[in-house]
């Protein structure tokens, strides 16, 4: 069930948008609706300037929880649900709480400042720092050991797919956060999500073994779909099955509107890459990929085979 009040704080801080076109997520998949829990930090993107360095990140968003109410309460029902997992099994000694770069540290950062443990900072290279909020020192978690015994709740910002914690490589790697904690020994069983957009996520996490327990403050259902989209017929077509319902937009629309996506000199080339790898042949069968080609070389004098692959420019 989702907790009433922060799915107030989503519309109120405008959390939740509807997109008049769809745009490309981290995924690599199409959405329909933005869902930026970071506005709940109200800081304007201030938190931008420190995503390389998750301690002064944290420092920033425990001085804007205490700044702004409204998202002291999203921390303080945040750690009111780890304290419940804590309570809820007798297998925890000295608790932690792990948060991913950039935007889960907005939010697992005070909620360990809150309750006063330390917190696993996980960086996107693979690195991981250890500290206490409330103090100057850290360490680096390099070692296979430096987490053995400990047994990190993650926190994130936001679930769709849950690539981010958990994916396999082409070479057949484990890679993720979860990965990180375990790989350094760590044991992890459970993750908090702020929102979840019920796109497989939890379901991926279950089934891992040991298997990750998901608990989201609020999921973006067809219930809330119904009293907060500006556009709730297309919303919750959406919602029943996003795969099939973006195979169908492409094949009647096509990609031309994604056409900043492409640019290769932008900042959403990756996951422009991941889209093409998923539905490019949905555009060939469409016939909608020449189109996109043209358009690409013309916006960008450059052709789209060389922009998602410029290893191949010799």
């Amino acid at each position: 069930m989702n907790h009433p009040r922060i799915s107030e704080l989503l519309i109120e801080t405008k959390v939740f948008q509807d997109l008049d076109k769809p745009v490309i997520l981290t995924s690599g998949a199409l959405g329909i609706y933005y869902i930026n829990t970071e506005k709940l930090v109200q800081d304007n993107g201030e938190w931008e300037k420190f995503g390389d360095d998750s301690q002064a990140m944290i420092a920033h968003a425990v001085k804007m929880a205490e700044q702004h109410s409204t998202f002291g309460e999203v921390i303080d029902i945040l750690a009111e649900r780890v304290k419940e997992i804590i309570a809820g099994t007798n297998t925890f000694n000295t608790p932690l709480i792990s948060g991913g770069q950039r935007r889960d540290w907005l939010f697992s950062g005070p909620v360990a400042a809150k309750l006063k443990v330390a917190h696993v900072s996980l960086y996107k290279d693979g690195r991981a720092e250890l500290f206490l909020p409330s103090y100057g020192e850290k360490d680096i978690l390099d070692k296979p050991g430096s987490l053995a015994g400990t047994q990190p709740i993650h926190i994130v910002d936001l679930i769709t797919e849950a690539s981010s914690c958990y994916t396999i490589d082409t070479n057949g790697r484990e890679m993720g956060w979860i990965p990180i904690i375990r790989n350094r020994g760590g044991k992890i069983n459970n993750l908090i999500a702020v929102v979840s957009r019920l796109q497989g996520g939890e379901e991926m996490l279950a089934n891992l073994n040991p298997p990750i327990k998901t608990i989201a403050e609020v999921v973006i259902d067809s219930a809330f779909l119904e009293e907060h989209s500006r556009f709730p017929t297309r919303a919750l077509a959406y919602q029943r099955d996003p795969e099939a319902w973006t195979r169908k937009y492409l094949a009647q629309n096509g990609a031309l509107s994604l056409l900043p996506f492409f640019d290769p000199q932008g900042s959403k080339l990756d996951r422009t890459k991941k889209f093409m790898s998923r539905y490019g042949e949905v555009l060939r069968e469409s016939g909608k990929l020449v189109e996109l080609e043209d358009a690409v070389q013309s916006a960008y004098e450059m052709p789209l085979s060389l922009i998602l692959h410029p290893q191949q420019d010799s």
